[in-house]
């Protein structure tokens, strides 16, 4: 955090003073356990919050760049995969087929 906090201060000249401060009170504080509970107590808010925050965000990019795009193509070009337009009462398909010990082999 200490690390973060100089880094921080050299790209934003503007508030780079005080991060410094930050930083040598972040430092000084992580010598002292009940201070130092307080700030990793604090960071683990912060983690959770941005956590949340960015699998919400990048599930919902994945969705609509990725999944959305193969979800239009694939009901425009295939036929019908899924049996859902089904003209009969029922959706069983009857398959006659014997098995035989090759079958049972690799069954997945």
């Amino acid at each position: 955090m200490v690390t973060g906090f100089l880094v921080l201060s050299y790209i934003f000249t503007t508030i780079g003073v005080q991060l410094r401060y930050v930083a040598v009170g972040v430092g000084v504080a992580s010598f002292f356990p009940p201070l130092e509970r307080l700030i990793v107590w604090i960071w683990e808010k912060i983690a959770m919050v941005l956590g949340w925050i960015n699998t919400k965000i990048i599930l919902s990019v994945v969705f609509f760049i990725f999944l959305t795009p193969f979800g239009i193509l694939s009901r425009i070009f295939s036929k019908n995969s899924l049996q859902l337009k089904n003209d009969s009462n029922t959706t069983f398909v009857e398959r006659n087929h014997t098995y035989s010990k090759k079958d049972l082999e690799n069954i997945w």
